[in-house]
């Protein structure tokens, strides 16, 4: 949760420099100002227009660059960031055949290495540390959040400087939701009865190119002509869905999370966004994760660009922009709030260098480099150290490093944050991980010893990351409904299978780096990646960096 009256002090302050607005008449500013007011912003004008009131004596900052809305990203496994991307050895044809019990290559880059981070007291919070900064660094002002879970029983999603879908504490951002009880995931009526409930839910839907992933979404029909779809339904992938069952989803309304290069690599295809589009689905994007994903949006931004190219799919860059934030922002109900500059709407906001090309195309083609500053709720959180300095008038400034920027700062403070967070520096995060990660085989055999907590966390209280599906947990990622078919009748998957113990398995790992500019074995590793289209992870990778 961005920190509100709790967080650092805001103040007036102007952003002068291109303005792409993405209001509804696409409005862009060849030369314009942004006037913000606290947490929102009051006029975006003309850079010749008199200032509004009460901004008089604000001299305007000159940015030399292009000021967008702040980047939605409506799918992400963010825990799971700290870990490098995978060399794909395969084509996969569903989720179950490459992220259940019985591939071990799934044990050993992901649910051993996060079970060593995700129950250890001191390196869970460097997790959340480090992937929230990772965020940021691309450009990133809303993305999910993080799921703790403590042996009290209690579970809260974490709360941090970047906005957070599931835990917003705010009226006007209607928190949405990615985990359903076992009992709707699994019965048809019961989930479209929480499908009537008042929270989005984004959830994973046909992931996969074969008939087992379409059968996710063959089961959401009850019966003929009625199915288990509201306007509160966002599936995420769709990969599985043919240009049929797109028009069911927007005939009732449904939207959907688009994560082309996670789809590629894995099941080497994409979702058919073209029949989406033809059909009218509302569509958001999501890098979904670092072991077959983007660093963030404004990379996965690149890999819709090429993927779209590659599938012949007439689809501009504004509308790529619009999917990243006004459409994003409307899937959430949020489109009152963020998702474009106008007055009165949050004043969340992406500033990259330079005023030439298409407005739209030059976002699209930016590199992380290329930012120069990121703002949430009013308060700027990164950027160039001369730009966040001139605006943020309480905080600590931390320089950041291994981003392939020279002179960029992060400002991290934040008196509303999780007290598990409270006082880390983002180098610090990063030295436990990459220590951390460099001795995992040490650590994963370690003997359980719990360590002793203190302060806000004392009186036996304990927090680990929920981390998704290593183990069952009463909460599904997504419908497994049951299905009759061809004379069978069964449960989509994916099953999880038995919790194994991943200890002889543990390999040293590398923390994946924050940016693609700043992370050289990254473009390396997309570069051979063999499911993606010829010349495809080369392209994106110069793109990249």
């Amino acid at each position: 949760m961005p920190p509100g009256n709790d967080g650092p002090t805001t103040h007036r302050f102007a952003l002068r420099g291109r303005v792409v607005t993405l209001d509804e008449s696409d409005t862009v500013l060849d030369d314009g100002v942004v006037y913000v007011g606290g947490r929102s912003i009051d006029a975006v004008l003309p850079a010749g227009a008199p200032a509004p009131r009460g901004f008089e004596d604000v001299a305007p900052v000159v940015t030399g660059g292009t000021v967008y809305p702040g980047l939605i990203e409506l799918h992400n496994h963010l825990p799971y960031d700290v870990l490098p991307l995978w060399n794909v050895p395969k084509r996969y044809g569903n989720r179950s055949q490459w992220g259940g019990s019985g591939n071990p290559a799934y044990r050993t880059l992901v649910t051993g290495p996060m079970r060593v981070l995700g129950e250890d007291p001191d390196l869970m919070p460097a997790v959340v540390r480090y992937v929230e900064a990772k965020a940021l660094v691309n450009g990133t002002t809303t993305t999910q959040g993080i799921a703790l879970f403590s042996n009290a029983g209690a579970r809260r999603m974490y709360r941090g400087i970047v906005r957070n879908v599931e835990e917003t504490d705010d009226p006007e951002l209607p928190e949405a939701a990615s985990r359903i009880a076992d009992v709707e995931a699994e019965d048809a009526e019961k989930f479209l009865a929480r499908l009537k409930q008042s929270r989005r839910l984004l959830l994973h839907l046909a992931e996969g190119t074969d008939e087992a992933a379409r059968e996710h979404f063959l089961a959401l029909r009850i019966e003929e002509g009625r199915w288990a779809i509201t306007e509160n339904l966002v599936g995420i992938h769709c990969t599985g869905l043919a240009a049929e069952d797109f028009q069911i989803l927007a005939d009732h309304g449904a939207s959907m999370v688009w994560s082309p290069l996670s789809n590629l690599l894995l099941y080497g295809r994409t979702a058919d966004i073209a029949a989406a589009r033809r059909a009218g689905v509302l569509i958001g994007l999501g890098s979904d994760w670092s072991v077959s994903g983007s660093k963030g949006l404004l990379g996965e931004l690149k890999a819709a660009r090429l993927a779209a190219d590659a599938g012949e799919v007439d689809l501009g860059d504004r509308e790529l922009v619009a999917m990243a934030t006004r459409d994003a922002a409307r899937i959430l109900r949020w489109e009152h709030a963020v998702g474009s500059l106008r007055p009165g709407l949050r004043a969340d906001l992406l500033i990259t260098a330079g005023t030439a090309d298409d407005p739209y195309t030059a976002l699209v083609q930016a590199r992380d480099t290329d930012i120069q500053l990121v703002v949430i709720d009013g308060i700027a959180r990164y950027g160039l150290r001369d730009l966040v300095g001139a605006l943020v008038s309480d905080g600590e400034l931390e320089e950041v490093s291994g981003t392939g920027a020279d002179d960029r700062v992060v400002n991290l403070d934040d008196a509303a944050g999780d007290p598990l967070v409270a006082g880390l520096t983002l180098a610090e995060a990063t030295d436990r991980l990459t220590t951390a990660l460099a001795d995992l085989p040490a650590l994963a055999a370690r003997p359980p010893q719990p360590a002793p907590l203190t302060g806000a966390l004392a009186g036996g209280l304990r927090w680990r990351l929920a981390l998704d599906e290593l183990a069952p947990t009463g909460a599904e990622l997504r419908p497994r409904l049951t299905l009759s078919a061809a004379g069978r009748t069964h449960r989509t998957g994916p099953e999880l299978g038995p919790v194994t113990a991943a200890v002889g398995a543990l390999t040293p790992l590398r923390l994946d780096g924050l940016t693609a500019s700043g992370d050289s074995s990254f473009g390396t590793v997309l570069a051979q990646e063999a499911n993606l289209p010829a010349d495809y992870g080369a392209r994106l990778a110069r793109l990249l960096t």
